[in-house]
């Protein structure tokens, strides 16, 4: 018995290794891959909820995106009926009135007008109507991102080639405090993007990404987002389904700095995300975290307790030093900008020996959401029905500002 808890054990430890060394070749092929120029008039659509400092920062930043083309950017945050506007509204026209491409958009509040969808879907409808006729590609990006002055162009520049559907980018999360709390969420939350590449489990992500426009008809998006939770996960089922690729990009990588972060966060922000995977039907992405990471971890954890009685079980304890090396073996994938960071390279070294409960979490939210249809995000309780429906059960009081996180 000790001896299958050990080898269960470093049998998936060899393939996490496995999705890393994937992971580099693939980055390696990418960055050395050159594509001619592609510069098509683009409109950002960026949804906001909530404001502070550093939404102030990331606003702009969408603003200074070194381009060779047009681009017109659409914030949009939504109505609230005691104020009659988010927090983030009259700051977003602040920031866009020096801007002739920068345009601020109120959408209708989803529970006060009983519409069926997540406000964030309602958010990027809304953006959507009003986009001008000869906007080639639509971008997305989130509020709680940080991203470099050539996001743009690394996002729509493999979409020259017509058997992409969509781009993604990169999320990585910066934490500035070094509670474990905060260091295993981004351990989660970093980790994902070894599994993204060139094959067909590749993921959207909200937070950065593109495609064109005539991907709307193309794929019925608009179609799938009508009732949904949802919009990202639901743009990759659209791709799945019409055989059209997405498209990781590795150098573009969007930064959230995180702070103080509870495990009654971690949890609902973790558990959120998966249960939307299982439920809408991405049963490869979750079987991963059920099947890869559950078992590692419950051999790891497990056999805390036993070592000192279970000799056999003593090769166990050296599993989370290995994933600590495997964990800082994948921050020499990610873009030179970001290794450079001094603050970035020592919270690596830090979170690295969380690196096992981080990827330990992954297959507990896996469990969870066999059991769990509900979710709270940025103040609303959802339940969801499936991909494409959802159920708006009402606000809740929240309990921090949210920015995003999605």
């Amino acid at each position: 018995m000790q001896t299958y808890i050990v080898v269960t054990a470093y049998f998936f430890f060899i393939v996490e290794l496995f999705i890393i060394s994937r992971s580099f070749l693939y980055t390696r092929r990418e960055r050395n891959k050159k594509r001619p120029n592609y510069t098509p008039k683009v409109a950002i659509i960026a949804p906001h909820y909530g404001w502070d400092a550093e939404t102030e920062e990331h606003a702009k930043g969408v603003l200074r995106q070194d381009y060779a083309g047009e681009y017109e950017v659409f914030f949009v945050t939504h109505q609230k009926a005691d104020t009659g506007h988010d927090v983030s509204y009259p700051y977003l026209c602040e920031i866009a009135e020096p801007h002739p491409n920068a345009h601020v958009l109120l959408a209708p509040n989803i529970v006060d007008n009983d519409l069926g969808r997540s406000q964030k879907i309602q958010n990027l409808l809304t953006a959507i109507e009003h986009l001008p006729d000869d906007s080639e590609v639509i971008a997305f990006v989130d509020a709680d991102v940080a991203i470099q002055s050539d996001w743009l162009t690394l996002l729509v520049n493999p979409l020259q080639e017509q058997e992409i559907g969509t781009t993604v980018g990169g999320r990585f999360y910066f934490p500035q405090t070094w509670n474990i709390a905060s260091l295993a969420e981004s351990i989660w939350v970093n980790f994902q993007m070894s599994f993204q590449g060139d094959h067909p489990f590749t993921m959207v992500w909200g937070g950065s990404n593109a495609f064109r426009r005539e991907m709307l008809e193309k794929t019925q998006i608009l179609q799938r987002w009508e009732q949904a939770t949802i919009e990202d996960l639901n743009t990759t089922l659209a791709m799945q389904e019409t055989k059209r690729k997405v498209h990781f990009v590795p150098d573009c990588v969007a930064i959230t700095r995180t702070a103080n972060r509870t495990w009654h966060q971690v949890f609902e922000f973790t558990n959120r995300q998966v249960i939307m995977t299982f439920h809408m039907g991405l049963w490869v992405q979750w079987l991963i975290s059920l099947l890869v990471c559950l078992p590692k971890g419950i051999c790891v954890f497990g056999s805390l307790p036993f070592l000192l009685h279970k000799r056999e079980l003593l090769p166990v304890i050296f599993i989370p030093f290995l994933e600590a090396l495997s964990y800082r073996l994948f921050f020499k994938n990610l873009p030179r900008w970001l290794q450079d960071m001094p603050k970035v390279r020592q919270t690596i070294g830090i979170s690295s020996y969380v690196t096992s409960i981080g990827i330990f979490l992954a297959g507990f939210n896996a469990v969870y959401a066999v059991f769990q249809r509900k979710i709270t995000w940025g103040g609303v309780r959802y339940k969801i029905l499936s991909a494409t429906a959802c159920s708006v059960l009402g606000r809740v009081k929240p309990k921090r500002t949210e920015q995003g996180l999605s």
